[in-house]
């Protein structure tokens, strides 16, 4: 009988061994950066460099790269240790991926858009980052057709990720979104006549609907009950942290899944810490997947 236990322990034991040697973990972050870290701002971008090292993140994906071309978009990757960059255009509010493994199929789109997005394929994943307007929903609605019409052309099976700024609000998260919203949105369009986010004056909900119609699942409220804002942020002089910004809290910015990827999903956090109050006026998403 002890040699029969001790027999099953082992098997146990290499079961448990490579069962956790068969898991793999990938980290990702998606960051609006604020007209390209504020490319002016040496201190800036070493905050970010430091933070990204401190993540480890196997994926970046980031948006409003202004100012960056390729050739610097690819020597800001390699200091946190990154040899595969990717950005789609070099003027205007570009969109840019960077990753520990190599890209394959990737594509850089800006037709019919009002920013542009990237897609590629990383270690299994297809991975768009995107920065949508944030002058009309209308706009965005096109917008996110082009992204649903291109992933219905991947294997469903395989894991669909979608990220970067949507500048769109979640109905999910529509009881933290008062008339004090509504009133700052109203205004907005009073002052601006290129802004209409309002859809015959009531906040819009449908371009976020089109993605959870379209089979695809808001990473954060996956695994979270609370709401989180990602802007604004807070900004910092050197002797003060969260000295508050003007704007009234929203969340914009989110990593969308697939069902396939859904299961993979372990961590989704808007990341809120003394570097990110400070680097843009946007917080970023950080999620973890785990790929079995």
């Amino acid at each position: 009988m002890k040699t029969v236990f001790k027999y099953l322990s082992i098997l146990a034991i290499v079961f448990i061994s490579t069962h956790a040697i068969a898991q793999k973990k990938i980290k990702i972050l998606s960051y609006n950066v604020l007209f390209g870290l504020q490319k002016d701002s040496t201190a800036n971008i070493d905050r970010y460099v430091e933070l990204v090292k401190e993540l480890d993140p196997d994926i970046v994906a980031t948006q409003e790269m202004n100012g960056w071309k390729q050739k610097s978009l690819e020597e800001l990757a390699k200091r946190y240790d990154h040899p595969y960059a990717l950005q789609s255009k070099e003027e205007g509010f570009p969109t840019a991926l960077t990753t520990k493994k190599p890209m394959t199929n990737f594509q850089k789109v800006t037709e019919n858009m009002w920013h542009s997005y990237i897609y590629a394929k990383v270690e299994g994943l297809h991975i768009f980052v995107i920065h949508f307007s944030p002058f009309s929903y209308k706009k965005r609605l096109e917008e996110v057709e082009n992204i649903i019409a291109q992933t219905k052309e991947l294997n469903p099976k395989e894991p669909i990720l979608i990220m970067g700024d949507f500048n769109s609000l979640s109905q999910s998260d529509s009881k933290n979104y008062d008339d004090k919203v509504l009133a700052s949105m109203k205004e907005q369009e009073l002052k601006r006549e290129i802004v209409r986010n309002l859809n015959n004056g009531k906040i819009d909900y449908s371009v976020l609907g089109k993605l959870e119609n379209a089979g695809f699942y808001d990473s954060y409220k996956v695994l979270n009950k609370t709401f989180e804002s990602s802007v604004p942020t807070y900004k910092s002089g050197e002797a003060k942290i969260k000295e508050s910004n003007a704007g009234i809290g929203k969340r914009i910015d989110f990593l969308w899944v697939n069902e396939t990827a859904k299961s993979m999903l372990t961590k989704s956090i808007v990341l809120k810490n003394a570097k990110t109050d400070i680097i843009s006026d946007h917080y970023p998403v950080y999620v973890e997947l785990t790929i079995r």
